[in-house]
């Protein structure tokens, strides 16, 4: 299954499109087989509206064999105040939601029909002490070990990002806080994203036209160190990156920012055998005041999906953009070329069968609110990988903000 949001998973990370964050992540599911069915299950987190300070709510679905959604009995579990980001362990064993009004990590183990348990602590508190106004992201390495948490603010007296590093324990899951201090990076950063191969790459935005992407390698214990060189330029502002499954192809999305409308899109990249990333020249552009939000590439189809969100006054609306990948990487539209998602695009996950795009009712409106609750859009993908509209689930509650799939045999 995939990632991003992502296992049979590949990597499992989501930030909300408030964020200005590669809002992917994905768990990714894989057929089925033997005696023991796979079990699916989709976990939603909301925001007050208002933006107030009090507990959100992680909505639980279980996912047919259709890959429908239907709400579980005990349809939401409570989390900390103002939750913008979740992630599920690669094992399909645990949950964790950062809480970005109270600086906590809550943190859950999957029970019997995917109910979701709080984990003795329930919370772990942010490590590190970052200043101004905070956005969060969370990823967990391909091999379930370990999970960090990026901090960013646009804060003009404390601009940049941050990254705390925690170890996931093998026996309960629980988070510890790594020994190494918080590595602090210069830009408003999206989430951390890895390849196969030790290394973790995140996109940043500079300003309005400029990014570039920061590359790490991953020690063994976790720790994330600089590589050489530490970063490399984007043309426009970077919000996220998408690793291709064989490692040796990324892409980078770059969005509008401060009103600079003319280069948002796609980038490809190269992997070199170091890890570095080295650019082609190669963009798809997703047209005038179309903003990337999270991509998704289906390596089983050779195909690839780009949520976005159209700007202006109150439009609050989305789109999946679907395209074909050639042999080099570059993305080639499909007919049609995009198909709608039901409100304001939030977040996307994949797996080998199915597409889903979280969306928000308020997301993106100026005036008339507040407008509870949102949507996930659930889309088939054929065996030459298009996507076929099959139907929507409402996510009641406050304000829809990330998302993440579980499968368990």
């Amino acid at each position: 299954m995939k990632s991003h949001s992502s296992n049979g998973f590949r990597r499992a990370a989501l930030l909300t499109a408030e964020a200005v964050g590669l809002i992917c992540l994905s768990a990714c599911r894989g057929s089925d087989s033997g005696d023991n069915p796979a079990q699916a299950y989709a976990y939603v987190t909301s925001a007050d509206v208002q933006g107030q300070q009090v507990p959100g709510s992680v909505y639980q679905f279980a996912i047919g064999s259709d890959g429908s959604l239907t709400p579980m009995e005990v349809a939401s579990v409570a989390s900390g105040i103002t939750p913008t980001a979740i992630v599920s362990d690669p094992t399909g064993h645990y949950v964790y939601v950062a809480n970005n009004g109270d600086g906590t990590i809550s943190q859950y183990a999957i029970g019997a029909g995917g109910q979701l348990r709080a984990l003795s602590p329930a919370t772990v508190s942010v490590a590190g002490d970052f200043s101004g106004v905070m956005r969060y992201s969370l990823s967990v390495d391909p091999q379930g070990r370990f999970l960090y948490l990026v901090m960013s603010s646009q804060d003009s007296s404390a601009p940049g990002a941050a990254i705390a590093q925690y170890s996931i324990g093998s026996g309960d899951g629980t988070l510890t806080p790594l020994d190494t201090s918080l590595v602090t990076v210069p830009a408003y950063a999206g989430p951390l994203v890895f390849d196969r191969n030790g290394h973790a790459y995140l996109g940043q935005v500079v300003e309005a036209r400029v990014g570039l992407v920061s590359q790490f390698s991953v020690g063994t214990d976790g720790s994330l160190s600089p590589l050489k060189p530490a970063t490399v330029s984007a043309t426009g502002a970077a919000v996220g990156i998408e690793i291709a499954e064989g490692g040796q192809i990324a892409y980078v999305l770059s969005r509008c920012v401060y009103q600079a409308c003319d280069h948002q899109g796609v980038e490809l990249y190269t992997v070199g055998t170091d890890g570095t990333l080295a650019p082609t020249g190669v963009a798809t552009l997703s047209g005038p005041y179309v903003n990337p939000i999270a991509l998704l590439v289906n390596d089983s189809t050779s195909s690839a999906y780009l949520l976005t969100n159209y700007m202006g006054v109150d439009t609050n609306t989305g789109a999946v953009y679907q395209y074909a990948v050639d042999i080099s990487g570059t993305l080639v539209p499909e007919t049609p070329a995009s198909l709608n998602v039901a409100s304001g695009a939030v977040a996307e996950s994949l797996d080998a069968n199915n597409l889903y795009a979280l969306s928000a009712n308020d997301l993106g409106r100026a005036s008339g609110g507040p407008f509870p609750g949102g949507h996930v859009d659930h889309y088939a993908i054929g065996t030459d990988g298009r996507l076929t509209a099959m139907s929507t689930t409402e996510v009641e509650g406050g304000r829809p903000t990330a998302m993440t799939l579980v499968l368990r045999h």
